[in-house]
């Protein structure tokens, strides 16, 4: 009978990978398509900003996806779906993100304009869910300030005037 592997703190093998944390702070990647190595780079919050006409469909379709749908192997499929929905969009911002035309986007083959296209989702899908989230959060915060308003009673200030005590010599 085969033994349980050791396990360090984080719950993972020991013989495992570590985690590469370093890919949460510089989640951009580099990868050779149509015989171009290209770098494939988070959007930056200013781009995002100037490109939320094009991000923001994008999210709006993600968003409709069923959480339950999201809970398989085949997710990625209903993904990719979903930013096909939108495809002059998504072209346009793999464009931005790795620093090509979209006619460039446009020629690649298949495969690898597929591989970009899984690549970019990788880097940049931090943008689509904290866009998921907002809501959510605001609703939890004011929710939370309701509840918080509705049990505690309104504080008043301490007075900030000094009253002289008749009982403590020299406060006269």
């Amino acid at each position: 009978m085969a033994g349980k592997k050791p396990v360090n703190p984080r719950g993972q093998p020991t013989d495992s990978a570590p985690d590469d944390s370093l890919s949460v702070l510089f989640p951009d990647r580099q990868l050779t398509v149509g015989g171009v190595e290209v770098t494939v780079r988070e959007l930056s919050f200013s781009e995002q900003l100037r490109h939320n006409h094009l991000l923001a469909p994008l999210g709006d379709s993600l968003a409709a996806i069923p959480p339950q749908k999201m809970d398989s192997p085949e997710s990625i499929n209903v993904i990719f779906d979903a930013l096909a929905l939108h495809a002059d969009a998504l072209r346009e911002l793999i464009a931005i993100s790795c620093g090509q035309s979209m006619d460039w986007v446009d020629a690649l083959p298949p495969d690898e304009g597929e591989a970009l296209v899984l690549t970019w989702w990788e880097v940049n899908n931090g943008f689509f869910v904290r866009r998921l989230w907002r809501p959510r959060l605001l609703e939890m915060a004011l929710a939370a300030q309701r509840s918080g308003a509705e049990s505690s009673p309104t504080s008043f200030a301490p007075a900030t005037t000094a009253t002289p005590s008749t009982t403590t010599p020299g406060d006269s």
